[in-house]
């Protein structure tokens, strides 16, 4: 690990990074750094049951976690009391914040304190806590994503009939599962058009099979027929 060093006032300052308020450095007077760094990350992916092995779709990257250990102490001039107070407002007021180390960040991403687990502290005579060991979980914020205020829609004007008004109704399906691809085509490599939620029923025009089952909602849009996603009701 590179540190990057500063003079301040005739003193040698060693900055290794910094997140949730705390700046790690290294200098004559004070030694605050973490130890036991680890990072952790999946993938996400959506498993279809057909017949024959099931076919997978990749939706995205998953959420990274990371998890390090900080030991508190006055003898290496950091006030314990004080340091773990900044860690559990950050965490407690739903802060989030880059996590640095040397220069940069470590994601694009920013970060948020899912918990904090404090060790037994060394308490002086006065009741002060001289020394305590710190482990911090944290986990990914994506910030690139904006959010959605609800906003009364506005009325629409009277749509010409399109071809989906015309077809016969084959049933009224229901979305099962926490989210659902509609896509623009009967392919799972078709474009997503939008996300079916939870509850959410809709129209069906047909199903055919392709790579999958597939519902036609009409005006080009398609879900999933398998039943692990969806449940028909007919007529």
């Amino acid at each position: 690990m590179c540190f990057r060093s500063n003079i301040k006032g005739g003193e040698t300052v060693a900055k290794i990074g910094s997140f949730g308020g705390i700046t790690f450095e290294v200098s004559t007077k004070k030694v605050l750094t973490f130890d036991t760094f680890s990072r952790s990350g999946d993938a996400r992916w959506s498993e279809h049951e057909v017949k024959g092995k099931p076919i997978s779709e990749f939706i995205g990257p998953g959420q990274e976690s990371a998890s390090f250990s900080l030991t508190l102490s006055r003898s290496l001039g950091v006030d314990p009391t004080a340091a773990v107070e900044k860690l559990r407002s950050f965490r407690d007021s739903g802060k989030t914040g880059a996590f640095i180390i040397g220069t940069k960040s470590i994601s694009k991403n920013y970060w948020y304190i899912s918990s904090i687990n404090e060790g037994e502290p060394l308490i002086d005579g006065k009741g002060r806590i001289i020394s305590i060991k710190v482990d911090v979980s944290i986990k990914e914020y994506a910030k690139d994503i904006k959010a959605v205020s609800i906003q009364k829609p506005k009325p629409k004007p009277a749509k010409k009939k399109t071809a989906a008004s015309t077809k016969k109704v084959y049933g009224t399906i229901t979305i099962k599962v926490g989210m659902l691809n509609c896509r623009a085509s009967r392919s799972l490599k078709g474009k997503i058009l939008k996300v079916l939620r939870k509850g959410q029923k809709f129209k069906v025009y047909g199903v055919k099979t392709t790579d999958i089952p597939w519902y036609d909602l009409g005006g080009g849009k398609y879900c999933s027929a398998v039943s692990k996603y969806t449940s028909l009701k007919k007529g």
